[in-house]
């Protein structure tokens, strides 16, 4: 019989339950706890996405996954430059 991997939905953030988008690993709920406060302070500076990456230490492609997991909305979000027709 296989092994199941224990997953958890809902983190605590400054005595606070915030229930995850979808189930994820203890070890990687705690990592999003501990993380939560920089994004959001990320955020709040008015950071880009890019920026937010490099000072969390994490590609962009895996922060736009964090923000997803935990609901929330980036501000300063910067669109792609259309390609060149050239």
């Amino acid at each position: 019989m296989p092994k199941t991997i224990a997953t958890q939905s809902v983190i605590t953030i400054n005595a606070r339950p915030l229930t995850l988008c979808r189930p994820v690993r203890p070890d990687f709920a705690q990592r999003l706890a501990e993380q939560h406060p920089r994004l959001l302070a990320l955020n709040a500076a008015g950071k880009s996405q890019k920026d937010a990456a490099e000072a969390l230490g994490i590609s962009v492609p895996l922060l736009r996954n964090w923000l997803e997991l935990l609901g929330i909305k980036w501000t300063n979000v910067q669109p792609r430059a259309p390609y060149s027709t050239r």
